[in-house]
Parts: C-alpha cells; sequence; structure tokens
C-alpha cells in the first residue's frame, strides 16, 4: 500500500514536471519569435555570384539593374563597367555549365540573351551586361 502511494506520487510530480515543463517552452519559443521579428535580417537564398557590367554607357545603368536584381533575392556581387558601350540589348552571361542561376536571371529581365561563355574564372555564376534596352526589362 505504501509503495502504491509513492508511486502514484512519484507519477504526478513527473506529469506536473511535464506540464510545466511544456509551457515554458511554449514561452521561450514565442518570445524567441518575437525578438527575431524585431531584430530580423533579410534572409538572402543562394542564387550565384553575379557581376553587372554597364555596356549601354548611361550613368548608373548596371546600379538600376542591380538594385532590381537585389530587390528580387539576387547576390550581386560587383558592379563596373563592360570593356565597351555599345550594346543594345542586355546579355546574361553563364559562366558555369550549370546554367540554372543564369536561366533565372534572364527569365527575371524578361530576355531571352542568354549565352553560356566559359572563361575559367569561377569568380561569378553570371555576369550581365546592361545594354541600351535596360530600361524595359526593370519595369
Amino acid at each position: 500500500m505504501r509503495n502504491s502511494i509513492l508511486f502514484l506520487m512519484l507519477c504526478a510530480l513527473i506529469l506536473i514536471s511535464i506540464i510545466i515543463g511544456a509551457k515554458r517552452n511554449t514561452a521561450i519559443v514565442q518570445t524567441t519569435g518575437t525578438e527575431k521579428n524585431k531584430n530580423a535580417y533579410k534572409f538572402i537564398p543562394y542564387i550565384g555570384r553575379i557581376e553587372v557590367l554597364n555596356g549601354c554607357g548611361e550613368v548608373k545603368a548596371a546600379n538600376q539593374i542591380a538594385d532590381f536584381l537585389r530587390s528580387k533575392n539576387f547576390d550581386v556581387k560587383n558592379i563596373g563597367n563592360a570593356v565597351s558601350w555599345n550594346y543594345p540589348f542586355t546579355i546574361v552571361i553563364s559562366r558555369t555549365t550549370d546554367m540554372a542561376i543564369a536561366q533565372n536571371v534572364s527569365r527575371t529581365l524578361h530576355t531571352d540573351k542568354l549565352i553560356l561563355l566559359r572563361t575559367g574564372d569561377t569568380q561569378y555564376n553570371v555576369s550581365i551586361i546592361v545594354g541600351a534596352d535596360y530600361k524595359e526589362l526593370i519595369q
């Protein structure tokens, strides 16, 4: 009889501990979620390493394309000038044989000017040469 009472008391104590622990974990998750939202950083998924080069000569053309791509969560690593400024169309260049990232970029920019050009430089997955048509692509 005495063992039965001790066993029931022990079971009750374990049950109370489980209930208190569950409530405490729920409170911690809710608090952490709230704090996380206050200090949340924008998550950028891996969408390749992208460089944007101005090939039309208009001031800030590459910056506008880069800002547009960043707003779509692409990871633009470099902005600069192309070798020449006589590109009438924007060209998306895949630097790797896996063209998935370049295809996503070309779809986002609504252009079919997509080529594969491997130079042995693996610093970027995709290069974009901004042409004179860039304003139409970011509307």
